[in-house]
């Protein structure tokens, strides 16, 4: 079956396209030039337009984390001007921390010296200062978010001086154990009887125990007596917070954290070291890699302007085509900056992940310059201009329609990922793809027709020079070229022989590669490597590796990933809280139960798990307290119990954000615990939030679970599930596109199973590669649909259009309209895609390894496996027996002018011959002219043969020509016109009518 309506259409259509585009050039140049000068002043809030890659980008839109996080919010609201307790506090926004270590690995951080140097260094930090809008100074404790100060520091202070000694009832967020020894510090002369010179951990450790609330967790690497105090610690947290309710407070406290930061970083002492992270340092890091990126856009230009250049030009001055290869990479360049530019001004914002946008799109939109330059290369070179735009773009065009199709096709259905980055990074890439076939079709087109006209005026391609021919003695070497159909011109054919032939990557492909697919020890093995290929590519997906860990945002050389694998290190043992809490509890029914007990229940669930240690609950408090006071609760007491004895006392302040009463008061609404967070690293993120929300779900009562980490571990659970699904729908969408685009259902089918065996090589090669299955190989695997079929769409299209020539030679003409472009196109995206390899960061490492994969897998299948495939799928049989198929072979070089053979007989192999045509009898010598239509088979699905020639061509015949066996006369026509279509040593067909003889008769 045969989809070829719309094939057959549109190739109709872009020949009369180009044959307009031939007369009226200068439009579609200077059009696309000024929309791009216009588009691309959105460029001008491009630095205004970033989005500061905040973790919020890689979180699912649809996360589940993000409803649990609001509906936490909306029940237990924290305000910057609240008591600071940290373990009730679940927004990490404006806050961050310092870890102090020893300067040598593994050495003391408690020791005398280490302590004195990093109160130093905190004194310095809290003095640090930025200006506001008035230009007043402000310092930490300016913005800071304030926590009532802990018993253990008064009790520090009380241990040093006098009983006393008065303290502020509040301090800024930092660590109070690092706050006592500062204080004790500034208050030297009041001290009892102790000296700061020997100050140490072991003078208050009979104060401060491991179970110490605001020092266990601020500590790393903590060693214990025997009495489970204290011995030592490896590392130390500074904390701190920042207010940042409002918009002014927000700007002042970004303003101090990159302060912070650069202080930090010149920040030298022979006795420690020190590691921070701050809210900023994910956009601050990810910055630098953004900025790198933008160096190497120009190298990139220049790299790729000078292959394509390269693959454009060949040894004559003529036919070397430099500024066609140029104005492809700029048609690109304008694509890019066009895209970007309507955007930005459309008011859409741009992240570091898209940022690699642009070195993709310079690449694919490079590769269908190598498709219109074969196409090109391909048609007759002594046809007319109009002529060969037209067979040019009827032929390229509609390949690039539908791999373009299926790029837009591919990111449009990557804009609907759950991932907000991937999101903005296909808005930018489809938009730019449509850009880019747009230009092609105008601006490309355009150079291309300016390019044809300086050859056919026989002009320098630098120059422009018009180059002076030599004399023609004889008709073959020469041979008329109309121009626009108004003129004719001559070309030396004779001079410039060498290159009217074909590339000669295209002949190798046609003749020497085309021979080894065929063989079947070759065709075997390939088969035995598919499927050695699939096998590995299956055993990758079931072990491929899923997520993206934080640490993979950064640099290699940045100061964040070397402080979060410290933190990792030191302080993983014991880490944040885990907020459990019960709502709708006014409503519930608890079946004459008592709502403390139930309540209990609830809460012993989450203690103790392998990621779980104790819990922080008001109602163990208030138990107590009431066993204290010999009081018994009961349901009717209950609330005015907990009103009056637990929340009015001063100790337990921090309840009050942990109980929600119905609108009466009268009624419990719902509760919150905290439970402290053990051993939650990175590997097990989402197994961890798996557990606890199983725990919630079972729950008896209405409850929520939220962890800090649960929106970045959201991505372990939605990365494998959208990739599927982007997948399915896009490789759908393609397959659609492929059935409308290539002629014959089988070859769309194994377009179809391409995508598929491509998609599982990615997935499975990834796991060899140690790429893991994240939001960015999600992008470059959703991409991957659309490139990988670029290359099968193109060769399967050229093998469909073949209907009347036999399997091997649809094989050969495929690859040799495409195998050269498949080639170019793939070396060349790799060189775009090679400069990514600049950044120290895993994202576009991530990137570059997977392009790189989709490319070269893309490339084997599209000139190794498919080739095979399909002429397995095919059988020898022609679709039409009506017309008359000469097979025609090129003879040893014994004359200059005998190029090739025609015989009568469909199909026949006649070897190395002479051109002949048969007469009906033997007698009076053979005919004096005949007129031959050459048509390729490839073209049969015209509805009328198609010829290589404006008009018939006529052919010469030797003057002393004697007939061969069966009346063969041998016909003799230039090598720069049978050439075009000629190869080494094996036959292609081309149609024979109205041979004549002397006498005039019809042959």
């Amino acid at each position: 079956m045969r989809f070829d309506c719309v094939q057959r259409r549109l190739a109709l259509l872009f020949a009369n396209y180009a044959r307009f585009i031939v007369f009226f050039p200068w439009p579609f140049i200077i059009l696309p030039s000024i929309v791009t000068v216009s588009l691309g002043s959105g460029l001008l809030r491009h630095s205004v337009a970033f989005i500061k890659d905040e973790l919020d980008l890689y979180t699912p839109t649809d996360a589940l984390a993000r409803r649990e996080l609001q509906q936490l919010d909306t029940l237990f609201h924290i305000n910057d001007s609240d008591p600071f307790f940290a373990s009730r506090r679940y927004d990490i926004k404006r806050s961050g921390y310092i870890i102090v270590t020893n300067r040598v690995d593994g050495g003391e951080v408690l020791s005398p010296t280490t302590i004195r140097a990093a109160v130093q260094l905190w004194s310095i930090v809290q003095s640090l200062t930025v200006n506001d809008r008035n230009d007043q100074h402000i310092t930490y404790p300016s913005i800071c978010v304030k926590f009532p100060l802990p018993p253990e520091f008064i009790d520090a202070v009380h241990a040093f001086f006098a009983a006393n000694t008065s303290t502020a009832e509040q301090m800024c967020v930092s660590n109070p154990f690092m706050e006592a020894f500062k204080f004790i510090l500034l208050n030297e002369s009041t001290m009892l009887n102790r000296s700061n010179d020997r100050l140490s951990l072991t003078q208050i450790s009979d104060i401060i125990s491991v179970n110490s609330v605001g020092f266990a967790n601020l500590l790393g690497g903590v060693t214990l007596d025997d009495h489970r105090r204290i011995a030592g610690a490896k590392a130390m947290m500074l904390p701190y917070a920042l207010r940042h309710s409002t918009e002014a407070e927000d700007r002042i406290a970004e303003k101090w954290e990159l302060k912070l930061a650069d202080y930090l970083h010149e920040y030298e002492s022979s006795v420690i070291r020190v590691s921070w992270w701050t809210y900023e340092t994910l956009a601050s890091e990810s910055a630098g890699d953004r900025e790198q990126l933008k160096k190497m856009l120009l190298p990139c230009f220049i790299a790729l302007s000078l292959y394509t250049v390269i693959c454009c030009c060949v040894a004559s001055s003529v036919r070397s085509r430099p500024w066609l290869g140029l104005g492809g990479v700029l048609s690109a360049a304008m694509a890019i900056i066009s895209a970007i530019g309507l955007l930005l001004l459309c008011g859409y914002n741009m992240t570091s992940v898209a940022c690699s946008m642009p070195f993709i799109i310079f690449s694919v939109g490079v590769d269908n310059v190598f498709i219109l330059l074969s196409a090109w290369r391909s048609t007759n070179v002594g046809g007319t201009l109009e002529r060969r735009m037209m067979d040019t773009f009827s032929d390229a065009a509609v390949s690039i329609t539908a791999t373009s199709m299926t790029d837009l096709i591919s990111f449009a259905v990557g804009c609907m990922a759950p991932f907000p980055s991937v999101q903005m990074f296909c808005v930018y890439a489809v938009t730019a793809v449509f850009f880019t076939y747009i230009y092609q079709l105008t601006f490309f087109a355009g150079v291309m027709v300016l390019t044809g006209k300086r050859e056919v005026d026989g002009r320098h391609c630098l120059t422009f020079l018009i180059i002076k021919k030599s004399s023609i003695d004889h008709f073959v070497r020469t041979a008329p070229v109309k121009k626009l159909g108004d003129r004719f011109d001559k070309v030396d054919y004779g001079n410039e022989e060498s290159w009217t032939r074909n590339h000669m990557m295209a002949k190798f492909f046609r003749t020497t590669y085309s021979d080894a697919l065929l063989q079947p020890i070759f065709r075997v093995a390939i088969i035995i490597t598919f499927i050695a290929y699939i096998g590995l590519a299956t055993w990758g997906c079931v072990n491929v590796k899923f997520g993206l860990e934080p640490n993979d945002l950064l640099p290699d050389n940045s100061y964040g990933k070397r402080t979060l694998l410290i933190a990792e290190k030191y302080f993983s043992g014991d880490g944040n809280f885990l907020h459990v809490w019960m709502y709708n509890l006014s409503t519930t029914n608890f079946k004459h139960r008592k709502i403390w007990k139930v309540l209990e229940k609830e809460i012993a669930l989450y203690e103790y798990t392998e990621f779980t240690g104790s819990s922080d609950s008001w109602l163990r408090s208030f138990t107590s307290l009431i066993q204290q006071s010999n009081l018994l609760i009961t349901s009717e007491n209950f609330v005015y119990l907990l009103r009056n004895l637990l929340l009015s006392k001063a100790q337990y302040a921090k309840y009050k954000r942990d109980i929600i009463f119905d609108k009466r008061g009268t009624k419990l609404e719902a509760s919150r615990v905290t439970v402290q967070l053990r051993y939650v690293g990175p590997r097990n993120q989402s197994r961890a939030m798996h557990l606890f929300r199983r725990l919630a779900e079972t729950a008896e009562l209405n409850t929520g679970v939220y962890a800090d980490f649960f929106q970045f571990a959201e991505q372990y659970s939605a990365v494998l599930p959208a990739t599927i699904t982007t997948i399915a729908i896009a490789g759908a969408a393609v397959i659609i596109v492929s059935l409308l685009f290539i002629p014959e259902t089988i070859a769309s089918i194994c377009v179809a199973l391409t995508i598929v065996s491509i998609n599982m090589g990615i997935l499975g090669f990834m796991t060899f590669w140690d790429v893991r299955l994240d939001f960015i190989s999600m992008v470059t695997i959703v991409m991957s649909i659309g490139f990988c079929v670029d290359f099968a769409s193109h060769l399967a299209y050229n093998f469909a259009k073949g209907s009347d020539v036999i399997v091997s030679e649809r094989m050969r003409n495929a690859l040799y309209a495409v195998g050269t472009p498949i080639l170019q196109s793939a070396s060349s995206t790799i060189i775009g895609v090679s400069f990514l390899a600049s950044t120290e960061s895993y994202v576009f490492r991530s990137f570059l390894k997977t392009i790189v994969l989709v490319i070269t897998l893309g490339a084997l299948h599209g000139l190794v496996f498919l080739p095979v495939l399909l002429t397995l799928f095919y059988s020898n049989d022609t679709n039409n027996k009506r017309r008359q198929i000469y097979a025609i072979s090129r003879p040893p070089r014994t004359d200059p002018r005998c190029v090739a053979s025609i015989d009568t007989r469909p199909f026949s192999n006649i070897g190395k011959a002479d051109i002949y045509a048969r007469g009906n009898d033997c007698s009076g010598g053979g005919p004096t002219t005949a007129q031959l239509a050459f048509t390729k088979g490839d073209y049969e699905q015209y509805a009328a043969p198609r010829a290589i020639f404006s008009s018939p061509l006529k052919l010469g015949f030797h003057q002393t020509a004697t007939p061969h066996d069966d009346c063969l006369w041998p016909v003799y026509i230039p090598n720069s016109i049978a050439e075009e279509f000629s190869t080494e040593s094996r036959s292609f067909f081309i149609e024979a009518t109205n041979l004549h003889r002397r006498d005039g008769r019809v042959v």
